[in-house]
C-alpha cells in the first residue's frame, strides 16, 4: 500500500515558468483585457477553455477593478496569452497517454501606451490520472491559468490599488560631453522615425503572436535604422521570451548605453536585475 501511496502522491499537477516578472507595479493597473490565441494544431478550444479559466483566476487572486476579453475597449493593462503547444504522453522514460502538457508564452504589455514590459514562458502539466473523465488538458489548461494569476500576483497584482503617475513630456537625454580626441557623436537621423517606429510596432505585434524570431528581427533592424533605447530595449525582452538569458543581458546593456529616458532606465537596471538571476 505504501508504493501506491508515493505513486499517487507523485501524481500532481505542476507547472515551470521561465520568466523575469514582476517587471512594473500592477498597483497602478485597474482594468485589464485578456486575449488568448493558439498557435499549435487544433488547439482553439483549449485556447477558448483557457480564457475563461485565466480570467476566474485573475478575478479570485488580484484586485483590479476589471478583468475581461480584449474586445476594442481601453483598458490599463493587455496580456496576451499563446499556446504554443499541446502534447500527451508525459516526458519521462515511461510514457502515459493519460498526461497532457499545454506551452504557453504570456507577454504584458502596458494598454495605454502600448509599451511591452514583460514575458513568461509557462508550462502547465496535468497529474496523469484521469479525473472524471475529463480530458487531462483541462486538467494542465487549469494550472497555467493559476500560473498566470501567481505570476501578476508576483507584480502587486493583489495589493490594493494605488494611483497612476501622469505621464510627464519626454525631454531630450543630452549625451556625455566628448573628450577631446574622441569622435563626436552623430544624431540620429529623425527623417527615419516614422519607418522605424512602424518596424518597432510590428515587432511587437509579432511578439505578442509567439514569432519570437520575427519579433527580434524587427526590433533589430528599427534599433539598426535609427538607434534608440526602446527599441533596443525590447530586443531585450524578445531575447528573454526565448530563454536567451546572456544575450538578453547584453541587449538590455545595449539599450542603457543609447541614453534612455529616465522612465526606461530604471525598467532596463530592474531588468537587468531579475535577468542576471537567470545567469
Amino acid at each position: 500500500m505504501s508504493w501506491l501511496l508515493a505513486v499517487v502522491a507523485g501524481c500532481r499537477p505542476s507547472a515551470s515558468v521561465e520568466q523575469t516578472l514582476p517587471v512594473a507595479n500592477l498597483q497602478t493597473y485597474r482594468t485589464v483585457a485578456l486575449r488568448v490565441k493558439s498557435t499549435a494544431f487544433a488547439s482553439q478550444g483549449h485556447a477558448m477553455y483557457l480564457e475563461t479559466a485565466v480570467i476566474n483566476h485573475l478575478q479570485q487572486r488580484c484586485k483590479f477593478d476589471q478583468v475581461g476579453r480584449a474586445s476594442g475597449a481601453p483598458a490599463d493593462v493587455l496580456l496576451d496569452l499563446n499556446i504554443t503547444n499541446v502534447a500527451r504522453g508525459g516526458d519521462g522514460w515511461v510514457s502515459n497517454s493519460s498526461q497532457a502538457s499545454i506551452d504557453t508564452l504570456l507577454v504584458v504589455s502596458d494598454g495605454l501606451n502600448g509599451e511591452l514590459l514583460g514575458t513568461a514562458r509557462i508550462r502547465g502539466k496535468s497529474s496523469g490520472m484521469m479525473l472524471n473523465n475529463a480530458p487531462p488538458e483541462s486538467e494542465a489548461i487549469e494550472v497555467v491559468a493559476k500560473t498566470v494569476a501567481d505570476v501578476l500576483a508576483k507584480s502587486g497584482c493583489s495589493g490594493p490599488r494605488i494611483a497612476r503617475a501622469e505621464p510627464t513630456p519626454e525631454t531630450p537625454v543630452e549625451p556625455p560631453p566628448v573628450t577631446p580626441g574622441e569622435p563626436s557623436v552623430v544624431p540620429p537621423d529623425e527623417s527615419r522615425r516614422a519607418e522605424a517606429e512602424a518596424i518597432n510596432e510590428d515587432g511587437k505585434v509579432k511578439l505578442r503572436g509567439a514569432d519570437i524570431p520575427g519579433a527580434i528581427a524587427a526590433f533589430q533592424q528599427a534599433n539598426a535604422l535609427l538607434p534608440d533605447a526602446r527599441y533596443q530595449f525590447n530586443v531585450c525582452l524578445a531575447l528573454e521570451a526565448q530563454e536567451r538569458w546572456a544575450d538578453a543581458i547584453t541587449a538590455c546593456r545595449a539599450a542603457r548605453s543609447l541614453h534612455p529616458q529616465p522612465k526606461l532606465v530604471e525598467k532596463i537596471d530592474r531588468r537587468l536585475e531579475l535577468l542576471q538571476q537567470h545567469r
